[in-house]
């Protein structure tokens, strides 16, 4: 933990002092989510149930209003079976006419419409949750731009550091040549790994370029060639976590909605009472013995009860509780496959903090053969050949160091990530 915070410290002090801006993990996880076009889906997700909620308040609250018409032709009409002299009895018109206005009003419908939003809000919930799901794999595209771009940049400044010693050893070199000590033949070799790291520094500037951009267009943040990426202590913890993956979430949610719905199918044998007026005009209106055009009215309260619903309510229960089984046996399959995703993610810290302990033997043992190399290119006993091939092998020593190093930041942060913090 020690190298890594010296790691973190030393990537804090690249650069100029001013007009840098810094962009923390943290804020990264934050702006991709911010910047996301899921984001969207949440907005109409939660738009769209709560504009189903008002609806069914609507359409409980004011009164259902109708308009129907209709004009009709029949072969026969009733007429009575007699006749009376000196009197006329009326006859129907075989063409007729009605036209109506009708309005009805629920008095009680048994909670249909409490329950028909408790479902609504379960359903939006779990529309809801879906996106945070979604959303969550944008923490692994952080991530992977974010160490990755921390890993250019310890490469690059690894690799300008031995371009720093080669030009100074080739300064060096060169005055040997003059004054003859020196074959001209150590500057050509130390000037062909010169050119080797100025070639790696311009494949690492365009790694780097690349990674910040797309780190860039993810967040939606600037992030310039000077901007510091720096991880918070915090996120390296992984002590003590509780799991708070989305998913979970989303399992329960769904559970709440199969209640909701199992409590909305049980209303379904309530009884219905509602109050309805009809008024129109029609040939012939109520009075059926008149022919005329003429108005009528009609009020009352109405008992709809449906027992045929019953019919299928038994199977209807137990497609929920098969459908609640599912959603049981998908979240057992994702706990068992979470836990060996985190038992393979400790099994790496542990793993490549092994390697870390040797890797710091490693630099150190290099870094004094790489010195008394270069005492013995000064002295002249050793060729500039050898000299380089010490060189390059600690600065590989040193990368993979600092690769390892974080690598082991990186798999603590997967880590926190897989439990959901």
């Amino acid at each position: 933990m020690k190298s890594i915070s010296a790691l973190l410290l030393g990537l804090l002090l690249m650069g100029t002092a001013r007009g840098q801006s810094v962009v923390t993990l943290a804020q990264g996880y934050a702006a991709a989510l911010s910047n996301d076009p899921l984001g969207r889906q949440r907005e109409l997700v939660q738009q769209t149930g709560d504009l189903n909620v008002v609806n069914l308040d609507k359409n409980r609250r004011l009164p259902q209003v109708g308009v129907n018409g209709q004009a009709t032709w029949q072969s026969e009409v009733t007429k009575l079976p007699i006749e009376l002299p000196n009197i006329s009895v009326p006859q129907l018109s075989k063409d007729q006419y009605k036209l109506t206005a009708d309005v009805s009003y629920t008095l009680f419908d048994g909670q249909q419409t409490t329950l028909q939003k408790q479902v609504q809000r379960a359903s939006t919930a779990v529309g809801l949750q879906q996106v945070a799901v979604d959303q969550n794999r944008l923490k692994d595209q952080v991530n992977a731009y974010f160490l990755n771009s921390l890993l250019t940049d310890e490469n690059t400044r690894l690799t300008r550091n031995r371009l720093a010693e080669l030009q100074n050893r080739i300064m060096k070199a060169e005055a040997g040549v003059k004054f003859g000590t020196v074959a001209t033949v150590t500057v050509d070799v130390l000037n062909a790994e010169v050119l080797n790291a100025e070639q790696q520094l311009a494949q690492l500037a365009a790694t780097r370029r690349g990674l910040r951009d797309q780190l860039a267009m993810l967040t939606g943040l600037t992030i310039t060639d000077s901007t510091r990426l720096v991880v918070e202590e915090a996120q390296t913890t992984t002590e003590n976590l509780s799991l708070n993956r989305p998913e979970q979430k989303l399992f329960e949610s769904q559970r709440t909605l199969l209640d909701a719905q199992l409590r909305l199918m049980n209303n379904r044998l309530q009884p219905r009472l509602s109050a309805f007026a009809q008024g129109g005009a029609g040939r012939p209106a109520l009075n059926f013995l008149n022919n005329d055009f003429r108005g009528f009215f009609i009020g009352g309260i109405r008992l709809s009860w449906n027992l045929s619903s019953a019919y299928t309510l038994r199977n209807d229960r137990t497609v929920l509780a098969l459908n609640r089984e599912q959603i049981g046996v998908q979240q057992k399959v994702f706990d068992r496959n979470l836990s060996l995703q985190l038992r393979q993610q400790q099994t790496e810290i542990d793993r490549i903090g092994t390697l870390l302990e040797k890797d710091r033997e490693i630099s150190d043992l290099r870094s004094k053969i790489q010195q008394a190399a270069s005492v013995q290119l000064d002295n002249g006993t050793l060729a500039a050949r050898d000299y380089a091939s010490e060189l390059n092998a600690e600065s590989l020593a040193l990368l993979n160091q600092k690769t390892h190093e974080l690598q082991l930041l990186l798999a603590k942060i997967q880590y926190r990530t897989l439990t959901g913090n």
